[in-house]
This record gives C-alpha cells, sequence and structure tokens, in this order.
C-alpha cells in the first residue's frame, strides 16, 4: 500500500517552505491566493490531507462537537444527526457520536467518554433533565452543552412545546367525534418527551370535557405489546382512539392491532407523534404531529456553536403541525 504523502513533500513539489504549506491549511489568509491555490492544488494531486489530530495537539481546539442521542434506529434521532452535522461542518466542525439505548447508566458513561475525547461542546438529548446525573457532571466539567428534544427552564434547549403539541392533537381527535382516548407510551422515567405528551393530552381532554385518557405503557418506546393492547381494548369503556407518543409505536400498535382482528381506521383509530416521512407511505397513511427534527438539530447546533463563541446560547421551541392521515377517522357505532 502506498505510503501517504507528507507535508514536506506537497512543499518540495511547490517550491515553497512546509511551514508555508502548513499556513495554507491553518492560516490561509496569511498567504497570497496564486501560493495558496498552487499549494491546494498540489496536495489535491498527491492526496495529502492535513493531520487533524496533530493541529488539534497544536492549538489545544479539537473542532470537534459531541452528540449524544437515544438511538439511530428511531429516524427521528437520525433527522436530528444529519441537522446538527450539516450545521457543524459549515462552521468547519466535525461530529463524535454516541447513542445511549434510553440507558442513564449508559448516558452518563457516553457522555464521558465524549469529554474524554475532547470534544468542544455536546448536544444532547437526556432522559429528563430535571434529574440528570449526566447534566449534573457536564455542569461541573465547564464544557457547554445544548438539549436538543428535551424541555428545560435550566439549561439551553431546542424542542417542540410537547405539552401543547400533543394538546393539539386530543383536540383533532375531538373533533372528529372521539371521546375515549388512550395514550401508549414507553417508559415515561426514560423519556421526559413522552411524559410532557402524556400530560398534554390529559389537560386537553380535561379542557374539552372528555373523560381522562387511558395511559398505557409499553416495556420499550418503540413496540407494542400485544397483551397489553388486548386488555386495553377489552375494558368496560374502550378508547376508540390510541395516541400514540411516536410514529415507530405507533406503526407497531397498527401491527398488532391486525394480529388481533381490528382494523385501522375501521374499527380504531391511531395516530402518532413526530410526522416522519414513512408516516405517508403507510396505507392508510399515518396521522401524526410533525416536529422538525432536522431542524431541532441544526438549531442546536448553531446555538452550541454561539456558546463556544462566547456568545450566550438561548432556548427554542420550533412550531409543530398536524399531519391529517388516513388512521384517523370518526368513530362508528359502538
Amino acid at each position: 500500500m502506498a505510503s501517504r504523502p507528507s507535508l514536506i513533500q506537497v512543499a518540495e513539489q511547490v517550491g515553497v517552505s512546509p511551514a508555508t504549506v502548513s499556513r495554507a491549511f491553518n492560516r490561509p489568509e496569511l498567504l497570497n491566493a496564486a501560493t495558496r491555490e498552487r499549494i491546494l492544488s498540489t496536495a489535491k494531486r498527491l492526496g495529502f490531507r492535513p493531520n487533524k489530530v496533530g493541529r488539534s495537539l497544536r492549538s489545544g481546539s479539537t473542532r470537534t462537537l459531541g452528540l449524544l442521542l437515544p438511538t439511530l434506529a428511531n429516524p427521528v434521532f437520525a433527522a436530528c444527526f444529519e441537522g446538527a452535522e450539516a450545521a457543524a461542518l459549515d462552521a468547519g466542525y466535525s461530529v463524535m457520536l454516541a447513542t445511549t439505548g434510553y440507558d442513564s447508566e449508559r448516558e452518563r458513561l457516553a457522555a464521558r467518554s465524549l469529554l474524554d475525547h475532547r470534544v468542544e461542546g455536546l448536544i444532547l438529548t437526556v432522559a429528563d433533565p430535571a434529574d440528570s446525573a449526566t447534566l449534573d457532571e457536564l455542569g461541573s466539567s465547564g464544557v457547554p452543552f445544548v438539549l436538543a428534544y428535551n424541555e428545560s427552564d435550566d439549561h439551553p434547549c431546542v424542542s417542540v412545546d410537547n405539552h401543547a403539541a400533543a394538546g393539539d392533537m386530543v383536540s383533532h381527535l375531538a373533533a372528529q367525534g372521539h371521546r375515549q382516548l388512550a395514550l401508549i407510551s414507553g417508559p415515561l422515567a426514560a423519556s421526559d418527551r413522552a411524559a410532557h405528551r402524556l400530560t398534554g393530552a390529559m389537560a386537553r381532554a380535561e379542557t374539552l370535557g372528555l373523560p381522562a385518557p387511558i395511559h398505557v405503557s409499553m416495556s420499550r418506546h418503540t413496540a407494542a405489546d400485544r397483551c397489553r393492547l388486548k386488555e386495553l381494548l377489552a375494558a368496560p369503556q374502550p378508547p376508540s382512539a390510541l395516541f400514540c407518543s411516536n410514529d415507530l409505536l405507533a406503526a407497531a400498535v397498527i401491527a398488532e392491532l391486525a394480529t388481533l382482528g381490528r382494523r385501522v381506521p375501521d374499527d380504531l383509530s391511531v395516530c402518532g407523534f413526530d410526522g416522519m416521512d414513512f408516516g405517508a407511505l403507510m396505507v392508510p397513511s399515518l396521522a401524526s404531529v410533525h416536529q422538525p427534527s432536522r431542524e431541532i438539530g441544526s438549531h442546536a447546533c448553531r446555538e452550541l456553536l454561539a456558546a463556544l463563541a462566547g456568545r450566550p446560547s438561548h432556548s427554542q421551541r420550533l412550531p409543530h403541525r398536524l399531519l391529517d392521515g388516513g388512521t384517523v377517522t370518526a368513530p362508528g357505532p359502538p
């Protein structure tokens, strides 16, 4: 295998000193345009790439941000990563990613690992920012961070208003004629987003004079338990609509309902939260609350970059909207 071209080889080819080649990559403003262009074109022809590790050791800056997310199996978080990475690259930063599997201890260890790799700041989604050992440690480290999807009064965050968004879906279901609703979620202790959606649904149902929605917690955030659904549907006052706390869970619920002989939406309406693209490909299409995940990632990254530049970072609530899919219709006769 051919050896990697060195900075000295580039300098010899161009006829300048190694220090001048180094400046072309690290302080290009110090060179005239013609010299800089000759160096860059020669480096490209030879296949030379500057050593970022060595540069970071000399400058004390890694130009790397950490991104800590629950999972990439959910397209929501994959879109967030894409948005954050694009904003970072535009600013000359790279992104180091870690996932937590919704596990608080793994979350804490993953954050430590990112800090050990000398990331300059962190974008992260934690289980609950009001009670987070991860955020306590980050606060002690002095490394700036911005929360994505979490809502917090104490830390900079970028999210939608989960409480209001869930309430708007309840109003939509009520307008279709649904009165008894159920909210299906994963473990609330691992997701403050699901908890806010539940309280938002409960509050709006009370405002509209509806019975309190039944809450059913699944053991996982994106998988439906057939036995729990069967028990729910056998209740004396079964719900006519199931509001799932995310789109993957909604898709799993619809699949399990089919095994129980229930058709959506003829027998039961189902909706989700996230508004992911795959929902539009389902038959019928999935009704959902859309949150702009890519923008959540990019806005969180920009807020973090502002903090790294010494400017104050701010929390942002981005707008949500309802997607009126075919999985929700007026309830049939009891």
